[in-house]
């Protein structure tokens, strides 16, 4: 590992530190939709704010690949979005502080607001991210990357985790929220000095860089001409049923036992141990079955969770449902190291930003999945909607044994 990559290898390993150390204070399983229900939300209210957080980065992904993809130094943009993304969050912790007295359904406006934000310019940072980190570590560094990241990240969102549970435990609306919000965006703004600190050099421009109206027309033909990017992006949307019905346990979780602030506490630290303890796992995962053994894991496991959580709302007490967290932990963690390592594989250097806004691009049900979460659940009936979540999961498995990746090869 020469100087240059070494700095570059640190400098992203300290942003993802700080950046998970942020995350337990919006987590958008627990934190976020416990706040809307704090204000008098509905399930609706929560699919709302799932969409903008999950649904509205992979909508304006494509919009920023289409205009960064002609660009050989992308750092400056990177830095940009993470700033922005430190004022909303700050933004946030302000609002909920100073118009307590205001009605809570245009705070819950507010919240959306702000929430937008903060998920567009998470897509902003999001294009060069990949860009720099892609030509940045390459070959077998990558797996020793991603999975260093994924550990120190658990590491600290289980840090952070506690002290939200202490914010939530010991201070009272709204300032436990107040106090959350604005040390994440401290968090967030130390984490950008990795960035900081980043050599970048040149991407390869490729010569048939294209408009972004252009490129809107050609994302169908590119994903009918690249069956790896089209069997990525069919994984990704399946698997997406599960995990955007989570945030949706915790209404279950309210309406079947009743929750405090300090359930919530509990349920975000069980999914971060599950998260924190599970790498040690994929780690082997991953050395053996390579990043596509821990996709078809992921699959497996989100498929008999929703079954578990079936069976557990019958016939099981609320504790059972820190099992259940723990266990969206392991998942998520498996997730987050696979979907990135594989997207890097099937990319090379001239398309990896291109491409990046485009799997974004046909992710866009995803934002639409916790809309029709929010209004299909009481029509339909739990018992439905878990098990076809739990089958449209377990299809993804199929679609996962047609990708074909670089093994440890340099792209």
């Amino acid at each position: 590992m020469n100087k240059t990559v070494k700095n570059n290898f640190y400098s992203f390993l300290w942003h993802a530190t700080w950046l998970a150390l942020a995350k337990a204070f919006s987590e958008v399983n627990t934190v976020m939709p416990a706040l809307i229900l704090n204000l008098g939300g509905s399930d609706f209210h929560v699919g709302i704010l799932t969409s903008i957080m999950v649904g509205v980065p992979l909508i304006t992904q494509v919009l920023f690949a289409g205009y960064m993809n002609s660009k050989p130094f992308k750092k400056k943009y990177l830095l940009i979005g993470i700033y922005l993304r430190v004022f909303s969050l700050a933004a946030m912790g302000f609002t909920i502080f100073y118009v307590i007295n205001i009605q809570n359904s245009f705070v819950i406006i507010l919240i959306f607001l702000w929430s937008t934000l903060f998920a567009v310019s998470g897509a902003f940072a999001g294009i060069p991210y990949t860009d720099i980190l892609g030509k940045s570590i390459e070959g077998n560094l990558r797996k020793r990357f991603f999975v260093s990241r994924q550990f120190l990240s658990s590491t600290g969102v289980f840090i952070s985790a506690f002290l939200a549970r202490h914010f939530l435990k010991e201070f009272n609306y709204p300032k436990n929220y107040f106090y959350m919000f604005l040390t994440a965006s401290l968090f967030l703004f130390i984490a950008s000095i990795g960035f900081v600190k980043i050599k970048e050099r040149a991407t390869k421009i490729s010569n048939d860089s294209e408009s972004l109206l252009s490129l809107l027309k050609k994302v169908p033909s590119y994903l009918v001409k690249d069956k790896n990017l089209r069997n990525l992006s069919i994984v990704s949307n399946l698997i997406s049923f599960s995990m955007l019905i989570v945030p949706f346990f915790i209404v279950m979780i309210k309406d079947k036992y009743g929750i405090d602030k300090s359930v919530v506490g509990q349920l975000l630290l069980f999914q971060i141990i599950g998260m924190i303890l599970s790498n040690y796992l994929w780690a082997k995962v991953v050395k053996r079955f390579e990043f596509k053994g821990v996709f078809k894991s992921v699959t497996v496991i989100y498929a008999l969770l929703n079954i578990f959580v079936l069976i557990s709302l019958r016939n099981f007490p609320l504790e059972v449902f820190y099992l259940i967290f723990f266990i969206n932990g392991v998942a998520m963690s498996g997730y987050r190291i696979s979907n990135g390592g594989i997207l890097l594989e099937i990319t090379n250097e001239s398309n990896r930003a291109l491409y990046s806004g485009i799997y974004g691009t046909a992710n866009i049900s995803i934002s639409i999945l916790p809309l029709i979460y929010g209004l299909i659940i009481n029509l339909l009936g739990l018992d439905l909607i878990l098990i076809l979540v739990a089958l449209f999961t377990l299809a993804a498995y199929y679609f996962i044994t047609k990708l074909e990746c670089n093994k440890s090869t340099e792209v």
